[in-house]
């Protein structure tokens, strides 16, 4: 892929080493394996159905922006990426993996691959049955554990192609290692070869569960592809003979609208001609993707509009044809999304692309928390020398990747995301997901990903050495911060222990989206450092006059196809926004975020919390609820786990997370200068070793509660350890909590 050529600069701040473990206070962190006897306290496999699509397949409830069960009954899902491990994994690896999920609080699953046929003279229309098979193995294995799964069958990218697309292919400009970006959407032969794909995948019976995918209920949703778009900056690499293609249906699609080319050149004016255009050939010339992205006058501002126009239009066609395809033509009974993938411009170009998706069932985005990690390698793995700004999004909210505009009659799902390493916060990642997604009806939030069966103890690229160390994997959640934080929020996220609140309602003509016109609201750009080649502009960097913090204060939905663009607000934004205080509170009241110091809140009649800086403040009170920490940082929650307010709850779910590290990690204070903006954080002088180790927790909670009467210690697998001293008087209840604290369960 190709990146940005930035210039960047590292300025050392200090000289200070700061290691891992220096007093050797922080605790090591494990994850026993116990005999099939043992009792295991915290298993979640419970919220699951006894095995997925037990009640029928997954449909939308009556207004459309949710999921229901077969049965009607609303569900919704704790996420994630890692089907594709079935490549990796024997059968009885995948079941564990299964197992953990499930026990975790997963009930739904993304696999994630390509079916395409791979290397050298292989047929374009045969499928990679290898990749195939490992679906079918999948889905099997998730279904007995009562995990849904979504599949994702193809992504033009060429190293999910096998590396490379061969002369044999007939991919007229497209031989060697190219990425095949937005072919699908024009090329006939490769959508022909794709349709014959998954023909095979979803109508051979399964030989893991002798039932065709089609007719199987355990798959929940079919992705037609993954990251791709017309709308996108890899629409300026596509090679001259697509270009040549595209050109001529604009072409075509002109003659439909005005009669003539010539009409439509008459209408653009003496401004707008590119030296492309032919008109004996019925040949149009197309305006770059930058183009795109500027605000535009006179004649260039009407054709990039139909330029705009005609982009969208195919885009949606294509994915009209594949649902139909899809539903009619194989029987399909899955929810069907169209592709999950931003846009170049946010502010102008991605409601166009949300458009042309809202002909399929269920909406998507890929969006991560930028770690703000920079690196030779730095798309897969942490390198000695690598720098890092460590922010945490408690203190850049703006950057939460669940700030999204949902579309109205859609369910709405973030289909890869994280807080990946090397960010330090990963804690308050699983907690926000959970808070902010209940109060915006957000459906699904799939974590990227998986690297174990459960933990992985060995995150490290063994086979690379870098100044006598290996690089660490960037992209595992198979992390104490990550995968580890999961449980508590899971039950918030599943048991809908968060209300939710509309904030604003947004109407938008198509004539709007397809003149680019700037809503007063839209979503920041998002965070990929495989795809971040751009180079933003002063041109580019458009104001929205709502504040991004407004995605906080509740959910923004958005419809299309109206006469008149319109913007409701339906909560007091201003009053909840205090720029002063630079304090954000959801219209329900229940949570609560000051990105000056950093602290998160969440205060329901069944969960609260607390995240961030927490030694800036020491003591919140939450209703019946008294956190009081010392640590630099840490998150810290108390969930029911048997539906009643804290207050009765006979069964509390205690979490604490604070800051996870290879054991001998080493950074020391940096800066680094990007695009005219100097960004704190640390150079990584050692990627450490195995074991992680967790920073101590500083805490002790109170609770106004006369039920519960023992609080036990769990560790990582969810196994009694030992009775923590629990102070009683008055009806409240105290405890301090050990410097090890992760799980803790509070019972009658």
């Amino acid at each position: 892929m190709k990146r940005t050529n930035l210039t960047l600069f590292i300025v050392l701040m200090a000289t200070t080493i700061f290691a891992q473990n220096p007093d050797k206070s922080w605790w090591t962190f494990t994850y026993p394996s116990h005999p099939a006897t043992d009792s295991c306290l915290l298993d979640l496999r419970y919220l699951n159905e006894d095995f997925a699509g037990q009640h029928g397949f997954i449909q939308l409830s009556d207004d459309g922006n949710s999921f229901v069960q077969g049965n009607g009954t609303p569900i919704r899902f704790w996420a994630s990426n890692g089907g594709n491990l079935a490549n990796e994994m024997i059968d009885e690896k995948l079941d564990s993996l299964a197992q953990f999920l499930a026990k975790m609080g997963v009930n739904i699953i993304r696999y994630h691959g390509a079916i395409n046929p791979r290397g050298a003279h292989s047929n374009i229309m045969n499928p990679d049955t290898t990749d195939v098979k490992n679906i079918w193995r999948c889905v099997a294995a998730m279904k007995r554990q009562g995990i849904y799964t979504v599949i994702s069958p193809f992504w033009p990218h060429n190293g999910h192609m096998g590396g490379h697309v061969p002369a044999e292919w007939g991919i007229d400009g497209y031989s060697g290692k190219d990425d095949m970006w937005a072919v699908l959407y024009f090329n006939e032969k490769l959508k022909g070869a794709y349709k014959n794909w998954v023909k095979y995948l979803y109508t051979t019976p399964n030989p893991y569960t002798g039932v065709a995918l089609k007719d199987e209920p355990a798959v929940a949703i079919i992705q037609v592809e993954n990251e791709d778009g017309v709308f996108f900056w890899t629409m300026q690499g596509i090679k001259p003979a697509l270009s040549k293609m595209v050109s001529t249906q604009f072409a075509q699609w002109l003659k439909d609208k005005y009669g003539s080319l010539q009409t439509a050149m008459n209408s653009w004016g003496s401004d707008a001609v590119l030296k492309d255009d032919d008109m004996a050939r019925e040949f149009v010339g197309l305006y770059s993707i930058y183009e795109m992205t500027l605000a535009q006058t006179n004649g260039k501002e009407k054709r990039i509009k139909d330029q705009t126009e005609f982009y969208a239009r195919k885009q949606r066609a294509f994915y009209e044809e594949m649902v139909k395809y899809y539903r009619y033509d194989l029987g399909c009974k899955q929810l069907i999304n169209g592709n999950n993938w931003r846009t170049a411009s946010q502010s102008r170009l991605l409601d166009a692309e949300r458009w042309s998706n809202s002909t399929a069932d269920v909406i998507a985005s890929n969006k991560y928390f930028d770690p703000q990690h920079t690196g030779p390698n730095d798309g897969w793995r942490i390198d000695p020398g690598d720098f890092y700004g460590a922010p945490s999004a408690l203190k850049n909210p703006a950057d939460l990747p669940f700030n999204l505009k949902h579309v109205s009659g859609h369910p709405m799902m973030i289909t890869e995301s994280g807080w990946n390493l090397p960010n330090k916060y990963q804690t308050e990642g699983s907690l926000l997901v959970a808070a902010y997604g209940g109060l915006t009806g957000l459906d699904a939030f799939f974590w990227f990903m998986p690297t174990a069966v459960n933990f992985n103890n060995d995150p490290y690229f063994k086979f690379v050495e870098v100044a006598g160390q290996h690089p660490l994997s960037r992209w595992s959640n198979s992390t104490p911060g990550e995968v580890g934080m999961f449980p508590a929020n899971a039950l918030l996220h599943r048991l809908g222990y968060v209300k939710a609140a509309t904030a604003v309602k947004e109407q938008r003509t198509l004539t709007g989206i397809f003149n680019r016109d700037v809503p007063k609201i839209f979503e920041e750009k998002s965070f990929d450092p495989n795809r971040d080649f751009e180079k933003t502009t002063k041109e580019t960097d458009d104001k929205a006059t709502l504040s991004p913090l407004t995605f906080l204060t509740g959910g923004v939905t958005t419809s299309y196809g109206g006469s008149i663009d319109t913007v409701q607000l339906l909560v007091p934004v201003e009053k909840l926004i205090n720029k002063t205080a630079q304090q954000v509170t959801a219209a329900t009241g229940q949570q609560k975020l000051d990105y000056k110091n950093g602290i998160f809140t969440l205060n329901t009649p069944k969960a609260k919390a607390v995240s961030g800086f927490l030694n800036t403040v020491k003591t919140f009170q939450l209703g019946d609820v008294i956190i009081q920490s010392q640590n630099e940082y840490a998150t810290i929650e108390l969930v029911s786990m048997d539906e009643k307010d804290i207050s009765q709850s006979a069964k509390i779910l205690l979490q604490a997370g604070t800051i996870f590290r290879p054991t001998n990690w080493e950074e020391t204070a940096a800066v680094k200068e990007k695009e005219g903006n100097k960004i704190k954080g640390f150079t990584i002088n050692n990627t450490g070793t195995m074991p992680w180790l967790g920073m101590p927790c500083l805490a002790s909670v109170s609770i106004k509660n006369t039920v519960v009467k023992k609080a036990i210690q769990l560790d990582a697998a969810g196994y009694a350890v030992k009775e923590l001293p629990l102070t009683i008087t008055n009806g409240m209840l105290m405890l301090t909590l050990p410097k090890d604290a992760y799980y803790i369960l509070l019972v009658k």
